[in-house]
């Protein structure tokens, strides 16, 4: 059945029943082992053993059996309908969703013949892979209703989806990426997904692609396929590293020979993560897609850009290049010792660059000729990111929309815009980074005694005009405090929570789920990481620079301040 993707990321825990002694929940079914097996395209799967329910088993072991038989995906979780009546059998679905549990107890329902599950999650992934995470001791409840069938107690009634144990899911489901344009389509932008592994998941990848990007990047980014595009049969057989994708022909009613080239980039890019999938071959009901003329080409789209290795910083009150072990000051700009500057950015691309004052009431910009300019008053400002559209942007904490984003040229566009954005109304931002592709905001937001760290889509017009943030942000968890964020790749991020009085431990944190703690440093008060491969990360106290080399963090001679990549 075609999986689609519209479900949000927002965190709702409904019908939530409160755990206590989780540590000593107990299963009565026995672990089975997980056993690694490949399929004929290459790709690893897994199949576990589970077993059936028991002759004369009561109706409380035949709801922990179902839970444990969540393992076995195989013919379609064949297994879980097992302990199943008729009817619910063949209604039920069990890839609508995966709740992924740390432990699990069985209690007794409101009704009789009801039980419900009480499950202590991690996170959550819904029929179009999308994940969701939840922080530490977040529960979840599912109501299981039985009867006698034949005299054998079976399940009549029970949401669709299944339950994993978190060990168990990740030996199940692999993380897949889809890639999606920025509003240029000239980056490709990841879109991370979880699904089952094995034959299928090429077919569920394009699945997914075709139905468009998780909440969090609708309307940010964009798909060459209409929404009128669909595979003729629910199938992407791979051969000799070939992935053949036949779609119908509604998705080129209206296609150039530049949307098909358009499509066959984000199809390749998105399945040649694969290591079973070297190339692909597009199919119109059957019949090989050919361009119209031989001359039509694209500009390839960019994945994970690298930032320049060279970053801005402040030395002695003058703007300064950091470049390895060199500090160089910053040629054919004005004189700024006077403002007591801080924080300075600078562009992706040409020669802009960003500042604030000492008391973080004005941002002041330095455009591609060296002219100053004030770009922004206000109250509490926090540290501008540079996108490549020519926007800087900051947070006023003094206003009631703080968000704000200045053009490069205020004669042209205007002056400074402030960016509405409903989920952060009322908290305070801490860090706002724009990713090198420009289509994601990297946000901590504090609310009373909450940090949250949020990575949203920026939404655009046809003109490059910053017009919001997705109404659905990604939300991360990371594991150590944090009041800053910083962008480490196009699909990970690096954390920590910076002050001048404590050992402060920095963190690095996947998208695909895994982190890295950095090494501790005693009174961090500045970090900056670049996009790319081999961007070194640097670490500043009040008084020393340092670089990290392997875990640990090597003193520079000379020192520079408030250091940062571009953008």
């Amino acid at each position: 059945m075609r999986k689609r993707i519209f479900s949000s990321l927002a965190i709702i825990l409904s019908a939530a029943l409160a755990l206590s002694g989780c540590a000593s929940i107990p299963r009565t079914s026995t672990v089975q082992q997980i056993e690694a097996e490949t399929d004929a395209s290459g790709a690893e799967s897994y199949s576990y053993a589970a077993e059936g329910p028991a002759a004369g088993a009561d109706a409380r072991a035949i709801v922990e059996g179902f839970v444990e038989a969540g393992r076995s995906v195989s013919e379609d979780y064949a297994v879980a309908r097992e302990f199943m009546d008729a009817q619910l059998s063949n209604t039920w679905r069990g890839d609508t969703q995966t709740l992924i549990y740390d432990a699990f107890n069985v209690v007794n329902g409101a009704d009789a013949n009801q039980y419900t599950v009480q499950l202590e999650i991690t996170g959550e992934v819904d029929e179009h892979g999308v994940r969701t995470n939840y922080p530490d001791h977040s529960t979840r409840a599912v109501d299981i209703e039985v009867a006698k069938v034949d005299n054998e107690w079976r399940i009549t009634k029970a949401p669709d989806g299944t339950m994993l144990e978190a060990s168990t899911f990740t030996k199940i489901f692999a993380a897949q990426t889809l890639y999606f344009y920025d509003s240029s389509f000239a980056y490709l932008v990841p879109d991370i997904r979880w699904f089952t592994s094995g034959s299928g998941t090429t077919t569920s990848m394009v699945e997914a692609l075709l139905d468009g990007p998780a909440p969090y990047l609708q309307n940010a980014v964009i798909s060459a396929f209409s929404t009128a595009s669909e595979l003729v049969r629910s199938a992407v057989p791979v051969r000799d590293g070939e992935a053949t994708i036949d779609l119908n022909s509604n998705t080129f009613a209206e296609a150039t020979d530049r949307n098909i080239l358009l499509m066959r980039q984000q199809l390749e890019t998105t399945l040649t993560g694969l290591a079973s999938v070297d190339s692909v071959k597009l199919l119109r009901e059957e019949n090989e897609v050919n361009l119209s003329t031989e001359d039509t080409n694209i500009e390839p789209a960019k994945v994970n850009p690298s930032t320049q290795d060279t970053l801005i910083g402040i030395s002695d009150q003058y703007l300064v290049y950091v470049k390895g072990l060199s500090i160089i000051p910053v040629g054919g700009v004005p004189d700024i010792s006077g403002y007591d500057p801080r924080d300075p950015a600078m562009s992706p691309v040409g020669n802009r660059y960003a500042f604030l004052n000492g008391r973080r009431t004005q941002l002041w910009g330095i455009d591609d000729s060296g002219q100053l300019r004030l770009s922004l008053e206000g109250q509490e400002l926090i540290q501008p990111s540079m996108d490549l559209a020519g926007w800087t942007w900051t947070a006023d904490n003094g206003a009631s929309t703080p968000i704000r984003a200045v053009p490069a040229d205020t004669e042209m566009k205007g002056e400074a815009r402030p960016i509405d954005v409903a989920w952060l109304e009322g908290a305070q931002i801490d860090s706002l980074r724009i990713s090198r592709d420009g289509a994601r905001a990297l946000i901590v937001a504090t609310e009373g005694n909450s940090t949250s760290v949020y990575v949203a889509g920026v939404i655009r017009d046809a003109e490059g005009v910053p017009r919001g943030l997705t109404d659905s942000p990604m939300k991360i968890y990371p594991e150590v405090p944090v009041n800053t964020a910083l962008w480490d790749s196009d699909s990970s991020i690096i954390v920590a929570e910076l002050g001048d009085d404590e050992a402060v431990e920095a963190a690095q944190i996947t998208f695909e789920g895994g982190s890295e703690h950095l090494q501790l440093l005693l009174g961090m008060v500045g970090i900056a990481t670049g996009v790319g491969n081999r961007r070194e990360v640097y670490a500043e106290t009040n008084e020393k620079l340092y670089t990290r080399v392997g875990n640990s963090w090597h003193e520079l001679d000379d020192f520079a301040q408030d250091v940062a990549y571009p953008g």
